[in-house]
């Protein structure tokens, strides 16, 4: 792993630390079923671990970074799915703020993602 990509994992660490502070500091008061910081960190490792597998790839078999990237995003998706079965299976009242909550952190990784995926492919 070189410069580029320890500063591209910083950034993520950095904005994800920032805008789940922030997101943190507006549902305070909400009565949710997983925490800020539970959601922020299981999708900051699902994320780390998808852009440093594209940058493993990347290194390797330039012409498969988007495949995998795409196959990733399922995998994702499948991951996310399993995190939140708790939430779906139990009896909790007001389910719609955690998926909120879930969601708005997902898109917001996801956009970061790719948009180190298309730089990744824009290398080719």
């Amino acid at each position: 792993m070189n410069k580029k990509h320890l500063k591209i994992i910083a950034l993520i660490s950095i904005l994800g630390i920032c805008i789940g502070f922030l997101h943190f500091l507006i549902v305070e008061k909400v009565d949710t079923f997983f925490t800020i910081f539970q959601i922020y960190f299981f999708n900051y490792i699902v994320t780390i671990t998808s852009v440093l597998i594209v940058f493993f790839i990347n290194l390797k078999f330039k012409d498969k970074v988007g495949f995998v990237f795409m196959s990733l995003g399922i995998l994702k998706m499948m991951i996310s799915v399993f995190f939140l079965m708790p939430l779906i299976n139990s009896n909790f009242e007001n389910k719609v703020p955690d998926v909120l909550n879930f969601f708005f952190c997902y898109f917001l990784f996801l956009t970061l993602e790719s948009l180190i995926a298309i730089r990744q492919l824009n290398k080719i």
